[in-house]
């Protein structure tokens, strides 16, 4: 079991027999250079040019993806959530043996998912 909240926001997920982690971030009004690097890196530039709030949005989205990957693991931020390579706009991905997937279709507020990968996948 997964729990995350932000800002009146909550996100819960389950998974039976394998790890999970989940996470749901309202994104701020605008977004800081030392923030975009560090958790974008060679990213960063490409989403710094957008208007602040689009910026600070894709941001969010990335961190999302990012936290939930570490909260699968157990690690929290002491997994180094920051070092987990997320493209801006990605709305799926693998780390290790978790898998992510960014629910853009389905929540309008950035949310992702990631979970321990079955041995067939």
């Amino acid at each position: 079991m997964s729990i995350s909240h932000s800002e009146g926001r909550l996100a819960c997920a389950f998974a039976a027999g394998r790890a999970i982690g989940v996470d749901v971030q309202r994104p701020a009004d605008s977004l800081g250079a030392g923030l975009a690097h560090r958790l974008l890196r060679s990213h960063a530039p490409a989403v710094l040019v957008l208007p602040p709030a689009e910026a600070a949005e894709t941001v969010a989205w990335v961190w999302t993806a990012q936290e939930a990957c570490v909260k699968a693991a157990g690690s929290g931020l002491a997994g180094r959530p920051w070092a987990i390579d997320v493209a801006p706009g990605a709305s799926r991905g693998r780390w290790g043996p978790y898998r992510w997937i960014s629910l853009r279709e389905y929540s309008h507020t950035p949310l992702s998912c990631a979970f321990e990968a079955c041995r067939e996948e």
